[in-house]
């Protein structure tokens, strides 16, 4: 065989190997995209994630479900470091589960248990944690003009939507007399915390889940990672930006939820949606959904969705609650004038609408 026959063939072989080598790498991508895009989340929101860099086409996505909080929470972490990023979601669950039992008013030797203990009683020392936390709870309260009441449970207890049972109104009247967010007084210099009124309690149901969701994705960047995403049933936080697209999440048809409306592109961004499809029954031909306005004890009829992007999940939480019970004028009105929140909300003829700094993609294309 000539020398020019061999090098010939080297040649051909190395082209040969390149071919496969890009074969493989578009492989995997595409497997990437289509587990992205067929893997639905149990969530009004639904995320996607595309990269066309080859770089990113050659890192692993670590995923992982679990159940909590009364629902699934779903971790993704796009990485070279498989085993690192499994370690740090499990430091992200342990997270998850110290807020629950520091938390939740439903167990009895919690703070927030001890709060309501002694509500009308005496103040109880607390942690920095949650006093920063409760702080923030009272200030999302006065922006939404209570709208969002952490002391609200008086009536949402009321409600059973699993019997469909409508409470009495003189139930109703007796409950909504309990609830009022400045019955809370926070002492900083002390870190106490005190219900003035012996029949009002507290609860962080509605923004102690995107709590929950933030500590897990701060807990993720401290060890390193810079696109990750953490939902837990709806509320959702999701870091990192790359060179070709965005995370997407997408908005479902609040009365066909197989059906996608919107795509909102975020990065560095926490969503969550409020809406009546979520728990509800009908009664007499009338929709009753959880979402209860805490001024007149009955469930908010203004809107059929509202998704709100924040810098932080518990935020979004909270104003998601507040903008489903304002309505429409009000409600966007208010997200307009908070720096780093959008929203888009579903009124209740299904007609949608968009705050002023909003992109929205279609999901069609």
């Amino acid at each position: 065989m000539g020398y020019s026959s061999y090098l010939r063939m080297t040649v051909n072989k190395i082209r040969l190997c390149q071919a496969f080598i890009l074969v493989a790498v578009l492989c995997l991508w595409l497997a990437d995209v289509l587990a992205a895009e067929l893997t639905p989340v149990k969530s009004v929101l639904q995320t996607q994630h595309h990269t066309t860099d080859i770089d990113s086409m050659l890192r692993a996505r670590v995923t992982r479900t679990v159940p909590m909080m009364s629902t699934r929470v779903e971790f993704i972490v796009v990485t070279e470091e498989a085993a690192k990023a499994e370690a740090a979601i499990d430091l992200a669950i342990a997270e998850m589960e110290r807020i629950i039992l520091v938390m939740s008013e439903w167990q009895a030797d919690s703070m927030i248990s001890g709060v309501n203990q002694a509500a009308g009683k005496r103040p109880v020392h607390i942690s920095a944690e949650l006093f920063e936390l409760l702080t923030a709870a009272q200030q999302l309260s006065q922006q939404t003009q209570g709208k969002f009441d952490i002391t609200f449970a008086s009536v949402g207890k009321l409600w059973d939507f699993r019997k469909a049972q409508i409470p009495t109104p003189a139930q109703i009247n007796r409950a909504i007399r309990r609830i009022d967010y400045t019955r809370l007084k926070l002492d900083r210099k002390n870190m106490t915390a005190f219900i003035t009124h012996p029949g009002t309690q507290i609860g962080l149901g509605g923004i102690a889940k995107g709590y929950a969701v933030d500590r897990a994705s701060d807990i993720l960047r401290q060890q390193g990672f810079g696109e990750f995403s953490v939902n837990a049933g709806g509320d959702l936080y999701a870091e990192g930006q790359h060179k070709n697209g965005l995370w997407q999440v997408g908005i479902q048809n609040p009365r066909n939820t197989d059906q996608l409306i919107a795509l909102l592109p975020i990065a560095n961004s926490a969503v969550a949606t409020s809406g009546d499809y979520e728990r509800f029954f009908i009664h007499d031909g009338k929709r009753y959904s959880h979402i209860i306005d805490p001024h007149t004890g009955y469930p908010a009829n203004h809107c059929q969705a509202v998704t709100v992007l924040a810098p932080r999940a518990f935020m979004a939480d909270a104003i998601a609650t507040g903008v489903f019970v304002l309505g429409v004028e009000k409600g966007l009105a208010l997200v307009n004038r908070l720096a780093g929140v959008e929203a888009v909300v579903i009124d209740a003829q299904g007609k949608m609408h968009v705050s002023t700094g909003l992109p929205i993609l279609d999901p069609s294309e």
